[in-house]
């Protein structure tokens, strides 16, 4: 179980996301012009299921290494400078994601958000703000797994 949810995790979160997103939507351009009957809360669930979405967007592609980046003056570099640029760029990555977590962290716990609910749904707003936190952290895992449990794939990866 464990090691499917490593494997797994953020591509089917983010599947399941995704396909929420697509169903929303489909569903409220049904209701809107054929039945003429807009769903209100389908808007906002779908904010917050694209918000959500995002983030566990965002840690995927550090899990996969699949982000997209600017490698115009690292290709000039010597292979070594490589390899220490690209650890250089994952630690400052890291630092900013903690920074972010620390951050969002502070504002949820702020007395004014917790107290907020959303417009349409009821829900506290607190939950779709935890995105930012669980996002970063999730993130801040797969960069640092790719490093501490995936030794041999960090020379090869990181020096392409």
């Amino acid at each position: 179980m464990m090691k499917w949810l490593n494997d797994n995790l953020e591509a089917a979160l983010g599947g399941l996301l995704l396909a929420g997103i697509v169903i929303l939507i489909t569903v409220q351009v049904v209701m809107r012009y054929v039945f003429q009957n807009a769903l209100s809360w389908s808007e906002e669930l779908t904010l917050w299921s694209f918000i959500w979405f995002i983030w566990i967007g965002i840690a995927y592609a550090f899990k996969e290494r699949k982000h997209v980046k600017v490698t115009f003056f690292q290709d000039l570099l010597p292979a070594n400078a490589k390899r220490m640029l690209e650890v250089a760029i994952d630690i400052a990555i890291v630092v900013f994601l903690l920074t972010m977590t620390y951050q969002s962290y502070k504002l949820i716990t702020l007395p004014y958000v917790l107290s907020q609910k959303s417009v349409v749904l009821n829900l506290p707003i607190a939950i779709m703000y935890a995105s930012a936190p669980v996002g970063s952290l999730l993130s801040v895992f797969r960069i640092l797994q790719f490093y501490v449990a995936k030794p041999a794939q960090t020379s090869s990866a990181v020096g392409v």
